[in-house]
């Protein structure tokens, strides 16, 4: 969790909840960091019942109004559309007051029709992810899988829904980075980001593929460089800078400069946001902090969001950044803070570790 949106006017984040409503997925990604994780069994064998799931939009709306926050649900998985009571929980869900409601999830289930119909109850927001051009990205998810998130694209312009590339970044794709970049412009895409891979769960074995700090600050100076050209030849994509370390080569003013679709009154919040701006559910009620940090902070239903937010002892003691080795003490604290899922998964189970990707 490493950008959210803040109300002008009461200075306060939105809350977010992201939401892993099925562990069912048709791919098997290289990087994946549901597979092996200690969570994937449970996943699958607990799934909450629609009930139970109709009992967490209940809270999340009350806990909303309760905070006077605003919030969106973004639902993923696996693959959101792959579970069996998918429209069942789509239809409760658009028919309470929440801000906005997105999908993280594979192409392969999409329509024009069911796009359409996903429109029509509330989805805005539809991320596919691309890790490279097409021999690329099918050797890390599967044969077939870049052509088929093109043609998903297409269909989510045509519904009207705003489609989203997200690129996990790691040293066997990095050479592609820019040619991805210029094809969601060329697309028409709505957005495009990056972050890096986080070694843990079938990545875990991975960590001989992140990228080295100098050569990482490099190439976001050249992404950065990329950008600009791709905005003045008059591409609408918003290019977006969620990984935490663009707070080390950007000001912040150039950080915000360019997020256009920001709507009226709200202004973009960075840095690491675990335990500040939201929670992440798994399919099994369990309660992250971050998805891609695998600590426990909680249970839904049987908690409520706002006990385990806000007295979870785990959750407490993640959100004091003060205890951050070297991040804790850095003049970019305030738009960075290090990843600290990558700091976990690279050093031995310590989320308070250094960012190994940092070059200061």
């Amino acid at each position: 969790m490493c950008v959210c949106l803040k109300d002008i006017k009461s200075d306060k984040m939105t809350f977010s909840l992201q939401w892993h409503i099925t562990a069912k997925c048709g791919q098997r990604c290289r990087h994946c960091y549901m597979y092996d994780s200690e969570f994937y069994n449970s996943e699958i064998e607990n799934e909450l019942s629609l009930e139970d799931c109709k009992l967490i939009v209940d809270d999340y709306v009350h806990t909303l109004k309760s905070w006077s926050k605003k919030g969106g649900i973004t639902f993923t998985g696996g693959d959101p559309l792959l579970r069996e009571d998918f429209w069942d929980l789509l239809y409760y869900t658009g028919n309470k007051q929440i801000d906005y409601m997105g999908i993280a999830g594979n192409s392969y289930c999409l329509t024009v029709e069911t796009a359409k119909t996903l429109k029509k109850n509330g989805v805005s927001m539809y991320q596919i992810s691309l890790d490279g051009m097409k021999d690329t990205h099918d050797s890390l998810r599967m044969p077939g899988s870049f052509e088929d998130t093109i043609r998903g694209y297409e269909v989510l312009k045509e519904a009207g829904i705003s489609p989203m590339c997200m690129f996990t970044l790691s040293k066997y794709n990095m050479n592609e980075l820019l040619d991805v970049i210029r094809l969601c412009a060329e697309l028409g895409l709505a957005g495009f980001d990056f972050d890096r891979m986080i070694p843990t769960g079938n990545a875990a074995d991975l960590k001989e593929e992140i990228i080295d700090p100098n050569e990482y600050r490099e190439l976001l100076i050249i992404v950065n460089d990329e950008y600009n050209k791709l905005r003045k030849k008059g591409y609408k994509t918003l290019f977006g800078f969620k990984d935490n370390l663009w707070g080390l080569v950007l000001r912040k003013e150039d950080l915000m400069e360019h997020h256009s679709l920001i709507p009226d009154g709200l202004e973009l919040t960075r840095g690491c946001l675990i335990g500040l701006a939201g929670i992440s559910v798994l399919a099994d009620g369990t309660v992250l902090a971050c998805r891609r940090l695998p600590v426990k902070v909680g249970t839904l239903p049987e908690q409520s969001i706002s006990n385990v937010f806000i007295k979870s002892n785990k959750l407490n003691e993640m959100r004091n950044f003060s205890n951050i080795e070297k991040c804790g003490l850095c003049k970019n604290a305030d738009i960075c803070r290090g990843c600290r899922a990558i700091a976990y998964s690279c050093s031995n189970n310590n989320y308070f570790a250094e960012d190994p990707g940092c070059w200061l």
